[in-house]
């Protein structure tokens, strides 16, 4: 009779050039930390500067290796990243953004190596030639691959996920005014200036609230004039960058997602997770996790139309708590670590299986 032959270990590689922290950078620090663990081998490999990486550092299974890149054009990177992906010998690379996609691409050719990518956003196609498999988060991404002419055998949309453990039951604080919290990096396109208007034009039409905006980000200091000008100085608060989200996210009954364009949004996610109703701009990503049953919909980049789902959220208790509770069940069996890593798993080892 014949035995078994037993699985060799899943060895990934991950990479990501970058060095900010924004949404694609925290895909590639929870999938580190998710496969952590799992029986998969992790090479973990990112920019020397990148300013996450002591979140990476020391996980069990996961070894990280720091590249300094000057640019597109830097051949010491190059050469430096090959021979990390030839020591360590993996069956898969993931690379995430465009600049990783450029580099891992002749490296994967020349290894012999299945390359799989993450879009992130919807870029030139022209550095991700060597890709065999794309991972878009959204359908949306999936159609621009199509457009653009890639086959469907060579794409697989697995949504983004949050390591958030997932609240029991939606709740809200305590207190007499209701709180709106915000987070995310204060940039044009998060549309924080939409929300500020917005947030005017709620107090004027009779609403007790107050807002709380957790981040930091180039457009902080016109935000602060802002808010000043608008007469805001005692309802709304810039709390600064946010380590401990679902503690910050506890302090409001209801998030806002303000933005003007979002290529999916992990942050409403973790409001997800927390249990917390949701109003949010009609944005691509968004879009692809929320709907009318699970959060108060408003137009991008519209002040008036993003207070009226304001206005519906603080109106109606029943509704918001219906509405949380709806989102949060939805993020548990469709968002979380646990349903989304084994997803990436098998398509990992199909591409491995195929190379």
């Amino acid at each position: 009779m014949a035995t078994k032959q037993a699985v060799p270990p899943l060895r990934l590689a991950q990479v990501m050039l970058s060095k900010g922290f924004g949404g694609a950078e925290r895909l590639f620090v929870d999938l580190c930390q998710a496969l952590s663990g799992q029986g998969v081998q992790v090479l973990a490999v990112c920019h020397r500067d990148f300013v996450k990486r002591r979140q990476i550092e020391g996980l069990p299974g996961v070894e990280v290796a720091s590249i300094r890149v000057r640019g597109p054009w830097d051949p010491w990177a190059r050469w430096r990243l090959r021979a990390q992906l030839r020591q360590f010998q993996p069956s898969v690379i993931h690379c995430h953004l465009a600049r990783g996609a450029w580099f891992c691409g002749p490296a994967a050719r020349a290894l012999g190596i299945p390359l799989a990518a993450n879009l992130h956003n919807y870029v030139k196609l022209k550095y991700y030639r060597d890709v065999d498999l794309f991972l878009p988060g959204t359908l949306d991404q999936r159609r621009y691959l199509e457009i653009h002419h890639v086959a469907a055998q060579r794409i697989e949309v697995i949504p983004h996920f949050s390591l958030l453990p997932a609240v029991e039951h939606a709740t809200e604080p305590a207190g007499p005014a209701l709180v709106f919290v915000s987070l995310g990096r204060l940039v044009h396109k998060k549309g924080f200036d939409v929300l500020l208007a917005a947030f005017r034009k709620l107090l004027d039409r009779g609403c007790e609230a107050r807002l709380l905006i957790g981040g930091s980000g180039p457009e902080q200091d016109g935000l602060r004039r802002q808010a000043r000008d608008l007469r805001l100085e005692n309802t709304v608060s810039f709390e600064g960058w946010i380590e401990d989200v679902p503690g910050f996210l506890s302090r409001g009954h209801v998030f806002v997602l303000p933005s003007r364009d979002e290529p999916f949004g992990i942050v409403a996610l973790e409001a997800m997770a927390c249990g917390k109703p949701i109003v949010s701009t009609r944005c691509r990503g968004p879009m692809e996790v929320l709907n009318d049953n699970l959060a108060y919909l408003a137009d991008p980049g519209d002040p008036s139309s993003l207070t009226r789902a304001m206005s519906a959220a603080a109106a109606d208790h029943d509704e918001r708590s219906r509405k949380g509770q709806q989102a949060l069940n939805r993020y548990r069996d469709t968002y979380s670590a646990d349903a989304v890593i084994p997803r990436f798993l098998t398509a990992y080892r199909r591409l491995a299986a195929g190379s």
